[in-house]
């Protein structure tokens, strides 16, 4: 089993190529990888056994290809290790991410391809939520002069039900600069999974959100939002999409220059922990924002210290770099750590 320092190389593991996306933010240049949260909550490992798994240099391409995963045996109670992982993405839909959602889905194709090929992980949900409830096109705009954003596609199609609530899945986006179509999810879900038609072409259609997105971005109220019981239980929004018996990654994108959400680091912690069942060790927290690499961040200062309650799951970067493969490269080995030190609950 690696540490949770060791970067996975993805050009090595299935030989696939990243274009980079053009970024144009003015929070500054990019960072190329991710900086690491401390204090907080670390994976609980089982005291017996030891994991079986071990770093195995490749040769060709780009350097070396990196082998992840190994069965370790816990007495904890059960078998440690598991196979399946919730990926949820919630990211900013205001006027000013277009570079940033790009950088989002240029990035995904390589990201789940070293899942698939760098990891134990073959049974996975893939969700998108945007970062507000309504969008800036809602029918009381649309009826009189609806903001710049707000095309026909969008005003033709408001939103309502699940559509309009914060933290839903997103499989309908319009405005300027979205798909503004209904995206092919299979099987009638607000998420996606393994078996999804062209996985990497269903995300660019959900996480290209486009910029009708209201003023007001509030990630970690979507975040909280998404994962609660009301949304996941029967007749949920997101039914079905939170696993007890997997773990949580969470990746957050937002360029805000303000507090929109209401709450503290520490309450947007205690709900995502509450609702992976007290199971903090279970949930991999990724955060792209302003200062994000910055070792003494003075932007967003309550992002940062969210990401900072994760411990060693905790990762940040910075959302105006202009490529987020490297930030999603540092993920892949704390992902797979984290999922092989998880003790899935009795069946």
């Amino acid at each position: 089993m690696l540490g949770m320092g060791t970067y996975a190389r993805w050009g090595a593991v299935l030989g696939l190529s990243l274009a980079a996306a053009a970024c144009g933010s003015d929070e500054g240049d990019g960072v190329a990888g991710p900086t690491f949260g401390t204090g907080g909550s670390s994976a609980a490992t089982g005291s017996g056994g030891s994991g079986a798994g071990s770093a195995a240099s490749g040769s060709g391409g780009q350097g070396g290809g990196i082998q992840l995963g190994g069965a370790g045996g816990g007495s904890g109670g059960g078998q440690t290790g598991c196979t399946k992982t919730d990926f949820l993405f919630v990211v900013d839909s205001s006027v000013s991410m277009g570079n940033e959602q790009a950088a989002l889905t240029a990035a995904f194709p390589k990201f789940i391809a070293s899942i698939q090929g760098a990891t134990k992980i073959t049974d996975y949900h893939i969700m998108v939520v945007d970062t507000d409830a309504e969008t800036r096109c809602t029918a009381a705009a649309c009826a009189g002069t609806p903001h710049s954003t707000c095309n026909n596609h969008a005003c033709n199609n408001v939103y309502k039900g699940c559509d309009a609530e914060r933290g839903a899945g997103v499989i309908h986006p319009t405005g300027q600069g979205s798909s503004n179509k209904l995206c092919p999810i299979d099987g009638g879900r607000r998420y996606m999974d393994q078996t999804q038609t062209d996985l990497s072409g269903t995300f660019s259609c959900v996480a290209t959100l486009g910029l009708a997105g209201h003023q007001s971005e509030r990630p970690m109220e979507a975040m909280v939002a998404a994962v609660s019981p009301a949304m996941n239980d029967t007749g949920g929004c997101n039914e079905g999409f939170l696993r007890k018996d997997a773990i949580l990654v969470v990746t957050f994108i937002s360029d805000d220059p303000n507090k929109e959400d209401t709450g503290t680091a520490q309450s947007w912690y205690d709900a995502v922990v509450a609702a992976k069942d007290g199971k903090a060790e279970s949930v991999v927290m990724l955060g792209l924002i302003p200062d994000g690499a910055a070792a003494t961040p003075t932007k967003q200062l309550h992002w940062h210290d969210f990401v900072k309650l994760w411990g060693k799951t905790g990762l940040k970067g910075d959302v105006a770099s202009t490529d987020y493969a490297p930030f999603f490269d540092g993920a892949i080995a704390v992902i797979d750590e984290t999922c092989n030190n998880f003790i899935p609950p009795p069946r």
